[in-house]
């Protein structure tokens, strides 16, 4: 089984950025078009998942045009443009390893934008009021 998969991004408020939340994929093994199916990171909103689905099942696009499934959701979503293949022997070796490649995204994404913050020396020596050598 060969699936052809888009990574779906979520723009974050707080951080300004956009992350990894999930996929649109289709399976192209046996040439027949099918509707693009969803796997994403758990989410509190399923109404999102639901919209998608019928957008999916009523509008019938392709991977290459998955970005139409966002409707409504465009503004706080988008689909990366380069269209990969995943294989599996099955149906849910496909869903695993999507999952798994969701989570690669996110770690990617995250080791990126860790900065790491060089803390200076002090440019002096703190003194004691008196020293050893008074004593």
């Amino acid at each position: 089984m060969i699936v052809r998969y888009q990574i779906i991004e979520k723009y974050l408020d707080d951080s300004g950025s956009w992350m990894p939340w999930g996929t649109f994929y289709e399976d192209c093994s046996n040439g027949l078009k099918q509707t693009l199916l969803l796997r994403s990171i758990p989410d509190d909103d399923r109404e999102r998942g639901r919209y998608w689905s019928q957008r999916a099942e009523t509008l019938r696009p392709g991977v290459e045009n998955a970005q139409v499934i966002l409707g409504t959701f465009a503004n706080r979503f988008r689909v990366r443009p380069e269209i990969r293949t995943v294989e599996g022997t099955s149906h849910r070796e496909v869903r695993a390893r999507l999952w798994d490649i969701i989570f690669e995204e996110m770690d990617e994404r995250r080791a990126e934008r860790q900065v790491e913050y060089v803390v200076p020396e002090p440019a002096y020596v703190a003194l004691r009021e008196g020293s050893e050598e008074e004593d």
